[in-house]
């Protein structure tokens, strides 16, 4: 991760859609060294020394999982593959049509041989290095939308009244305007900690500046300037009477 930095090109195809010659030339590789794995697992095992074979089996049987992979990164492919259903279908989905294929490439060669074990045991590192890549693609994804959001949201923190928590999303209140922003509200407090606001409940994070008054004993209500009344959880009070 130290080399492959968010802000490095080579980090950034990683999350993006490739395209056009770096698209090609990916897919070349892949081919290439799926067919380098196929060759080398057939010299060991029966001592062939023919790369026709290796060729289409990688066409076959690894290039499909790169497709797979560019298309998770893809809006349309984001959204389907991010529901653990859809990419479980798609994974029996595309294995059984990469069998299929093979089978009737060794029917037309005359190679026709019972090992669908076999086959779906060849198979399984490059299933299993997708799927990781999507989860990593994914993840760095989200690490940099939620970095983007925090440098959004610092900028805007002197027109912020309070912030609330809306499920995966929280809510900026300056005045009578409210905007979106997906991200949590412990991001939200971590973008906004050292620049006066004040964590005062599980769902409320407030800007120290327009708090007008507490009040209160027991259950404590914070007062801002616009009159919006906001409770104060007992777990985030050290955090309210510390600002005061």
């Amino acid at each position: 991760m130290t080399a492959l930095t968010q802000n490095s090109s080579l980090w950034r195809l990683f999350q993006e859609p490739l395209r056009g010659p770096a698209l090609v030339a990916s897919a070349m590789i892949v081919w290439l060294c799926g067919a380098l794995y196929c060759h080398g697992y057939e010299r060991l095992l029966t001592g062939a020394d023919e790369w026709s074979g290796s060729l289409i089996w990688s066409a076959l049987a690894v290039v499909p999982w790169f497709a797979l992979f560019e298309w998770s990164k893809q809006p349309g492919g984001n959204a389907s593959t991010r529901q653990p259903r859809t990419l479980f279908a798609l994974v029996i989905g595309i294995a059984a049509f990469s069998i299929a294929l093979e089978y009737a490439v060794n029917w037309c060669a005359g190679d026709v041989t019972d090992r669908l074990g076999l086959l779906v045991m060849r198979r399984l590192p490059a299933i299993a290095a997708t799927l990781m890549l999507i989860v990593l693609a994914r993840k760095a994804v989200l690490r940099r939308t939620a970095s983007s959001n925090e440098v959004a949201i610092a900028n805007l923190a002197e027109a912020i009244d309070y912030v609330a928590a809306a499920d995966n999303y929280v809510e900026l209140h300056s005045g009578r305007r409210v905007t979106m922003r997906r991200m949590t509200l412990a991001e939200a407090e971590q973008a906004l900690g050292g620049l006066g606001f004040v964590r005062i409940h599980r769902r409320y994070l407030v800007n120290g500046n327009r708090i007008a008054a507490v009040r209160g004993n027991g259950e404590k209500i914070v007062r801002l300037d616009d009159g919006s009344e906001l409770p104060v959880g007992r777990r985030f009070a050290p955090n309210l009477a510390a600002h005061l």
